[in-house]
């Protein structure tokens, strides 16, 4: 089974979004959506091909893989040990576009993954 490594992109979010669901819809729906998307992000440790390609489903020259899941696009990558959880942003997001400027800029920063 491989390992799960966040970005510190995806773990800003992530709190953001706990923090944007306590205060509009309190406790309950937060824990119901947390619950789901980590639900999801762990059946891809034995599922890894789970997400939609972007190579398959927009044409991008890429090894990214994406998942919805309550009303948010989490992208990922995945190599011989890791599944990479890089980024999410919500649906109404022109996330395609934001997913490559932000990866670009990753790649440019030289930020490595930790092993």
């Amino acid at each position: 089974m491989k390992q799960l490594v966040y970005s510190p992109d995806y773990q800003e979010k992530i709190i953001r979004l706990r923090n944007d669901l306590d205060l509009k819809y309190g406790r309950t729906i937060r824990e119901k959506v947390l619950t789901e998307i980590n639900h999801r992000i762990q059946l891809l440790r034995t599922h890894n091909y789970l997400g939609i390609s972007l190579r398959d489903m927009y044409g991008i020259d890429c090894d990214f893989y994406f998942i919805y899941v309550a009303k948010n696009i989490i992208f990922y990558e995945v190599d011989e040990k890791r599944i990479m959880i890089i980024n999410m942003y919500h649906e109404k997001e022109d996330y395609i576009i934001k997913f490559l400027g932000s990866r670009n800029r990753l790649q440019e920063n030289s930020i490595q993954w930790p092993d």
